[in-house]
């Protein structure tokens, strides 16, 4: 907070990194004694490349100003390694003061960078006179991200810059279902040749995901899928029976998610509950009926790809989900009419919140 104490406060306007570096240097040269010698200390930051990219662009150009004498960066880095700091790291007024000293500075320039969020940062660099720690004017400015500033950021870290505590989104798509038969729905007497045949449904789902450390997340979605199914007497290949009914499905997903910054790749598996939300169509060939029905969680596990695209990320994701054991039906008693076990293909979009 004491870059942001006394002085002058200058442009307020959002500007690029290379714009907020001009503008400093202008800043200070229009301030200055004439003939000033001029160390350039450090720029505190949680970025080591962005810290060095601002020193050094305000080096070359106030170096290039004859009113002021610039002390070299490389005589700095040698004080540094004395001093065992770093140019991003924090710097006391009393070091500060101590180095400037050294190379007979009459003014030491300090700053700090601090990310505001997805698309904005502050920059704010200070000049204290030599000797009694007097502000001799201080430039603040927003600036925004532009392709310099991204470029910087992934390389600073290339394995994940898309850094987020929070991501939300949706999805929808197609499944199709392998049905183990219960034998609940027609006499295994009667019909000894029975078989299912799982009917494509669509299916859709929110989701939201919470980053716990670099490259690890956990997924919880509120997923609502439809089943629907044919049980077929093989002897004659005729239906005796189509079933169809709703539920939700709410699974608990460890994911391994690599997030560069053009595109994400994940994987995941996890357990999931599994709650009807409507009752169980069953169509014969002489009516239909409804019944209440329950079912069992299961594993589900899967992965998938994605683009980045406007502000969020458009995904691809396909999964696997195997329920513990039989549907249930309500009907006369409780009977067990089929194991479901299903594949999921769908489309989604994803958005990144909380910035860390």
């Amino acid at each position: 907070m004491l870059f942001f104490v006394g002085g002058q406060i200058f442009a307020q306007q959002t500007v690029t990194i290379n714009e907020a570096i001009e503008q400093a240097a202008v800043f200070f040269v229009n301030r200055l004694t004439p003939q000033s010698r001029v160390a350039i200390l450090n720029i505190e930051s949680n970025n080591l490349r962005i810290s060095n990219y601002i020193i050094e662009g305000l080096s070359a150009i106030l170096d290039n100003d004859p009113s002021l004498v610039i002390v070299e960066r490389r005589r700095l880095d040698l004080i540094r390694q004395e001093e065992q700091l770093i140019i991003s790291g924090a710097v006391s007024d009393e070091t500060a003061q101590r180095i400037g000293h050294f190379f007979g500075a009459q003014t030491i320039i300090t700053g700090s960078y601090i990310r505001l969020g997805d698309q904005s940062r502050a920059l704010t660099i200070r000049a204290i006179a030599q000797g009694h720690a007097r502000g001799q004017g201080t430039f603040t400015v927003q600036i925004t991200t532009d392709r310099v500033l991204r470029g910087l950021e992934r390389e600073q870290n290339p394995g994940n810059v898309n850094q987020n505590y929070i991501y939300l989104g949706a999805r929808a798509g197609l499944s199709t279902g392998f049905y183990g038969n219960g034998g609940g729905l027609a006499s295994n007497a009667q019909f000894p040749s029975q078989s299912i045949s799982g009917i494509p449904a669509f299916d859709g789902a929110l989701f939201f995901s919470a980053s716990l450390i670099r490259l690890f997340e956990i997924q919880t979605e509120l997923m609502l899928t439809n089943d629907s199914f044919d049980l077929i007497n093989t002897s004659n290949n005729n239906t005796l029976f189509t079933v169809s009914y709703n539920s939700l499905m709410i699974p608990l997903l460890a994911k391994l998610v690599y997030r560069p910054s053009r595109f994400m790749i994940q994987g995941y598996a996890g357990p999931y509950l599994s709650l009807p939300i409507s009752q169980m169509e069953v169509r014969h060939s002489n009516g239909s009926y409804t019944a209440d029905f329950s079912l069992l969680g299961g594993i589900m596990a899967g992965g998938g790809i994605g683009i980045k695209l406007g502000p969020g990320t458009v995904l691809a994701d396909i999964r696997y989900a195997g329920d513990f054991g039989n549907v249930t039906i309500s009907r006369n008693g409780s009977q067990e009419i089929s194991r479901r076990n299903k594949v999921y293909f769908s489309l989604g979009y994803e958005f990144g919140l909380l910035p860390k």
